[in-house]
């Protein structure tokens, strides 16, 4: 990652969190909220999702951004830090 990426991914993050972003366990199903968990602006743990579990980013005005699915113990995450992130969590199969 470059220094500019560096740079512009604490820039987002600091305006995300003085934002007050709420992660998707506050709207998702309670059979699925409790198999993820340590979800950030950049990834997120699969703790036990038995089909698997995948970290996206919502960009205001652009399609979503999606880490890969993962197995049980795994950590999805962004290939990059996007800009205009409005919000960020994680979902399960």
């Amino acid at each position: 990652m470059s220094i500019k990426n560096v740079l512009m991914c604490a820039t987002v993050l600091g305006t995300v969190v003085a934002g007050g972003i709420a992660l998707d366990s506050a709207t998702a199903p309670d059979a699925h909220a409790a198999c993820y968990g340590s979800v950030t602006l950049m990834k997120g743990k699969n703790n036990s999702c038995s089909n698997g579990a995948r970290h996206w980013n919502a960009i205001k005005n652009a399609n979503p951004k999606y880490g890969d699915w993962v197995g049980k113990g795994r950590i999805s995450q962004q290939k990059l830090c996007w800009a205009n992130v409005v919000s960020y969590g994680m979902t399960a199969r």
